[in-house]
């Protein structure tokens, strides 16, 4: 195959990706669902149809397939899309994405439209882009945005008509131009349109050749911020001056001149601009009439007017960028620090040596009697907006009433110095600078780059002597603070170490030891610590963790596998205590000291015990923070006031024995003078009470059942009284409704369900309904099925001819059973309650209604007598038979006994052959 055509191919079809920005990889995949990099030939030709049909013929896919088909007969395209994008990698990071990528020349993926023009009208057109795109750059003008609207498809032509109307045209530029370029953009396939992406580009690539010198000359007829000429110095100065004094006072130069320019031209006469720029920054930027004359004829036009804008453009962008947002890379000019702050007048050489004598005195002033001026001179800035100024009068007052006295003649001169040069006021801040070196209002670059400092460190670390530190000692003492304050070493170093590598820098490593409450240690003693847990491989790391572990066996002995080695013995924690810093060593005391020591005490002791003195809150009152200690003075002054008298050696030998850094430990010296009985540890003895109460078991219950049928049947009768529904309250504990659960459980749900059993009961039904593979488990359905038996019978549905016997509760008077002698009477007695009433035709229920005041058909057995006493009945029964009837209509509620009076109602009705409810 001819290798230029196939060229020619992937030129054309790369073109016309460029211009659509899209990837060729992305028509196949959907064919590759392996993502095998290969598609068979007809999905290969189908990819091409649809994405590239109206530039490829039938023959040119072929051409394709044909180059990159595989040896299996697939078609890689994968290696076809690399050779269309390889002018883009964007793996490759190494190389800047800008010099991979190639514009193409169109971005409709046609050939150059452009009509046959003469070359001298060819030459024009590119003249008049290069005339409008500074006026495009700088105003941030984007071409294809004004042609949007009329592009309802996008497909980048619009009419000529359209283009001439929605055409964003520069002052200055002729119909004649503007028709020129009409003509030179008319698409050459499609009559009457233009294509305004390609004038778009061609603008585009005139901008990008554009410098940003701000003083660079441009043509005659330009349209952006007016540069000035390399040669004029003066101009330069001007302008200058002018925007330093627009940047520093925050002048909006636009406002100034836009309300002569009604129609919002961009141009003003002459005597405007200059009535205007006067009004603006005459007065900040110290401008004379011939300056004034100067920017005017600058910015004049052949007609005699001025182009305001421009100058205003220029003035407000003085020291950034317009459009950053769309020019993120551009570098910003930044002037070097103060150079935008107040300069102080300059003066005669002699002048400035006396102002700098002057200077000196005040300072030193200042700083003798610490005084803090700038706010005393800010109270009297007279402005709303801080203008940083006061008058002379004011500065006079103002020394005055800070008692610095200054001469007229050099008052004068101060004021000279820090003047503004229009107003006149007095640069207060400037002036504070100067006299209190802990103020700084401005500062300023110098002019010769500061040579760097090497950097600093804490401490210099071959400047500190670690031979005198006591590293055993040091260790000892900082464990005793950890023991005493219960402190966690890693919660003050491992907030350093984030990737958990147990080594930290040094600073680090000093600033966990001052947070974790070691304030007092000494750069020697930090500089000890950090070079004996040195990282072995990082000299400037300290192995934290190893600290950590030295550290904290105070708690605890710091071993792997300790859980395995449970006879190992601990150190206890008071071998871990030390005295206080200063505190002597009494042991190696001489013989004659000690002699004095123990006759001093021998005597205060029988003292205080004859007069039975409590000392320790004398001590106490000198110790308002209850640490422990007082003064060697106090010490005195409390042994004087207690009558504990000592002579002079005494005292001192006291003192050595019993003080330290802190002053006086008066709590080791009360335990020797007034020692104390030792308590008696009751522990063990409470262990062996308790142990001994819980030992003895005493049953609560009161009279239990034995018989699981007799159980069952009390469940029966509450279930039917009060319709529980036994299986909701048990299976909330089966999640997984596995149909059993923990015995613990079961009894849990089962007092829940208020089933009012006993411990011994519930023990009774868990053996019945034990799960045999698992004995702490109880089958919690048998159990729900037979009391749910009460109410209906299980798969009913599946024995139709069954006839379920519902449940009756017996009543509970029948459960009273009376013996033979006690029946007799107990019938007589009714018989002849049933009599008297049949023949009075009395109502019974009325007057036990009256005492039951909750309706639950039970009355005591007191106001059982009190009614029959009130139905004139009581004198029937005597005291005998009322005990019969105590027993036969006695029933439990609540644990009491009391008496079922509807049974009795309904015994003695049915007695005395009364009909109840019968009209």
């Amino acid at each position: 195959m001819p290798v230029p055509l196939v060229e020619g191919i992937e030129d054309h079809i790369r073109k016309f990706m460029l211009s659509k920005r899209v990837r060729v990889a992305e028509f196949f995949k959907d064919f590759d669902i392996l993502r095998s990099g290969c598609v068979t030939k007809s999905q290969f030709k189908r990819c091409l149809d649809q994405s590239f049909s109206s530039i490829l013929s039938e023959g040119e896919e072929d051409v394709l397939i044909e180059k990159f088909k595989d040896n299996n007969g697939m078609v890689n395209y994968k290696r076809f899309a690399d050779v269309i994008e390889s002018t883009f990698q964007p793996d490759n990071l190494k190389v800047e994405p800008k010099t991979q990528t190639i514009a193409p020349d169109e971005f409709l993926g046609t050939t150059r439209s452009l009509r046959p023009l003469s070359p001298a009208s060819v030459k024009k057109v590119q003249l008049i882009i290069q005339r409008i795109a500074p006026y495009y750059k700088y105003h941030g003008i984007n071409i294809s945005s004004s042609y949007t609207d009329f592009d309802r498809h996008h497909i980048g032509t619009v009419t000529d008509s359209q283009f001439a109307r929605s055409f964003p045209r520069p002052p200055g530029l002729e119909d004649e131009e503007v028709e020129l370029l009409k003509k030179s953009y008319l698409d050459p396939n499609t009559p009457n349109l233009c294509n305004y992406l390609n004038f778009h580009n061609d603008v585009e690539a005139a901008k990008a050749g554009l410098e940003d010198d701000l003083f660079n000359p441009l043509p005659q007829n330009h349209y952006n911020i007016p540069r000035v000429e390399k040669g004029d110095e003066v101009l330069r100065e001007i302008f200058k001056r002018i925007q330093i004094a627009v940047h520093k006072n925050g002048i909006r130069t636009t406002e100034f001149f836009c309300d002569h320019d009604k129609l919002r031209s961009g141009v003003i006469t002459e005597n405007q601009f200059k009535c205007g720029l006067m009004l603006c920054v005459g007065k900040e930027g110290c401008l004379t009439r011939g300056e004034v004359q100067q920017l005017a004829e600058f910015y004049k036009l052949p007609d005699g007017r001025v182009r305001y804008k421009e100058f205003c453009d220029l003035m407000e962008n003085a020291f950034n960028e317009p459009h950053l947002e769309k020019n993120p890379e551009t570098r910003v000019y930044r002037p070097p620090q103060g150079q935008l702050s107040r300069s102080l007048n300059p003066l005669s050489q002699s002048e400035e040596a006396r102002v700098s004598t002057i200077l000196k005195e005040m300072s030193s002033t200042v700083e003798r009697r610490r005084l803090m001026c700038f706010p005393i001179f800010k109270d009297y800035d007279r402005s709303k907006a801080y203008t940083r100024n006061i008058t002379p009068s004011q500065f006079r007052r103002i020394l005055h009433f800070l008692s610095i006295n200054v001469q007229s003649e050099d008052f004068k001169l101060l004021c000279r110095k820090f003047e503004e040069p229009k107003s006149g006021d007095v640069n207060y801040p400037a002036l504070v600078q100067a006299i209190d070196k802990d103020y700084i209002a401005f500062t300023m670059d110098s002019d010769t780059p500061a040579e760097k400092e090497p950097p600093r460190t804490p401490y210099d670390q071959k400047a500190l002597d670690t031979s005198q530190v006591d590293l055993i000692d040091l260790l000892k003492r900082i464990k005793h603070d950890v023991l005493v304050n219960r402190v966690r070493v890693c919660e003050y170093f491992q907030d350093f170490d984030p990737l958990r590598e147990h080594s930290i820098p040094r600073s680090q490593f000093t600033m966990g030891l001052t947070s974790m409450g070691q304030r007092n240690l000494t750069r020697e003693e930090s500089k000890a610590l950090c070079d004996y847990y040195t990282h072995p491989q990082k000299p400037l790391h300290v192995q934290w963790k190893r600290f950590e572990k030295d550290i904290e066996g105070v708690f605890t002995q710091v071993e792997p596998d300790l859980e395995k080695t449970p006879t190992n013995k601990v150190l206890p924690h008071e071998s871990f205590l030390i005295e206080k810093p200063g505190t002597m060593n009494w042991s190696s005391a001489t013989p004659d000291q000690a002699a004095i020591v123990d006759h001093a005490m021998d005597r205060m002791h029988k003292r205080s015990v004859q007069r039975r003195i409590h000392s320790k809150p004398c001590f106490q009152d000198y110790d308002l923070h209850n640490m422990g200690v007082v003064t060697k003075q106090q010490f005195r002054q409390c042994l004087t006031f207690l009558g504990l008298n000592a002579s002079e050696i005494e005292m001192e030998l006291l003192e050595l024995k019993y003080a330290n850094a802190m002053g006086f430990n008066y709590l080791r010296f009360l335990e020797d003078l007034q020692p104390r009985d030792p308590q008696e540890l009751k522990y063990t003895k409470r262990l062996e009470d308790l142990r001994l109460v819980n030992s003895r078991v005493v049953s609560l219950e009161k009279n239990p059942l034995s018989n699981y049928e007799e159980i069952m049947k009390k469940i029966k009768i509450k279930v039917s009284r009060e319709r529980i529904r036994v299986q909701e309250f048990i299976r909330d504990y089966d999640k997984l409704r596995t149909g059993r659960m923990l015995k613990t459980t079961f009894r849990r749900a089962l007092d829940l369900a208020h089933l009012e059993l006993q411990a011994s009961e519930v023990d009774i039904l868990q053996q019945v309904y034990e799960y045999p593979p698992d004995v702490a488990y109880v089958q919690y359905e048998p159990f729900c099925d037979e009391i749910e038996s009460i109410f209906t019978l299980k798969h009913l549905e599946k024995a139709p001819q069954v006839k379920p016997v519902q449940f009756k509760p017996p009543v509970e008077v029948d459960l009273n059973i009376l013996d033979k002698d006690s029946e007799i009477i107990l019938q007589r007695t009714l018989a002849r309650l049933a009599e008297q009433v049949r023949k009075s035709n009395m109502q019974m229920y009325t007057f036990f209604e009256d005492y039951d005041r909750v309706h639950n058909g039970t009355v005591s057995r007191s106001q059982f007598r009190r009614v029959l006493s009130e139905l004139e009945l009581g004198s029937l029964v005597n005291e005998t038979e009322f005990q019969v009837l105590y027993q036969k209509f006695d029933i439990k509620v609540g644990g009491k006994d009391v008496m079922d009076y509807n049974t009795f109602c309904d015994v003695i009705y049915k007695m005395a052959k009364i009909e109840l409810f019968r009209p």
